[in-house]
């Protein structure tokens, strides 16, 4: 029987988009037959093995419509494999440069709000990959944010591959080990 997986997300600007499909077509390649959508669009996740969640980080918290959706799905996201990831850190300057990379070494659990979720939902494990700041980004600060492209689509697809390896337990195994893996590292 193939594994069906949603990799669902929240985004302001495309970039965390971008990684949800590079994860889609890295689990497809691994035989898993994946889906891949806003968070916003969906409504059900009772026929997925796999869920994965993905948010942009802004002002060190998760997209609305991310939190909105691991609330909404609590019940039925701790009967699945659920992951969740972050995008957000990005350079432009050597201060936030070695920030970027001091966030991306020590892999933090998820930011506030859906840290509590996380914790609610027992999700197998957590990871943040670098962001993107394009020319499309608005707001009052755009202006002196460095535009750049730090995401690293290989630790993408690592870990991606790793959650296709993954044994299928649900979020209430006792098994901390296989929660917490895959991780990535993308510095």
């Amino acid at each position: 029987m193939t594994t069906k997986a949603l990799v669902a997300f929240a985004t302001k600007y495309g970039s965390t988009a971008e990684i949800a499909t590079a994860i889609g077509d890295t689990l497809r390649a691994s035989g898993t037959d994946a889906d891949v959508r806003a968070a916003r669009e969906v409504n059900d996740v009772r026929p997925y093995d796999v869920v994965i969640l993905g948010s942009g980080v802004y002002m060190n918290r998760w997209h609305g419509e991310a939190l909105d959706f691991a609330k909404r799905f609590a019940t039925d996201l701790r009967q699945r494999s659920t992951w969740f990831f972050s995008s957000g850190p990005t350079g432009g300057t050597p201060k936030a440069e070695a920030a970027m990379v001091e966030v991306l070494k020590t892999q933090a659990p998820p930011p506030g709000q859906a840290r509590k979720l996380a914790e609610r939902i027992g999700i197998r494990g957590h990871v943040t990959f670098a962001g993107k700041v394009g020319e499309n980004m608005g707001g009052f600060f755009a202006r002196w944010i460095p535009k750049g492209d730090w995401r690293d689509f290989g630790a993408i697809s690592e870990w991606a591959s790793a959650i296709a390896r993954a044994p299928r337990t649900n979020g209430d195994q006792s098994d901390a080990d296989a929660r917490q893996e895959p991780t990535a590292v993308t510095a």
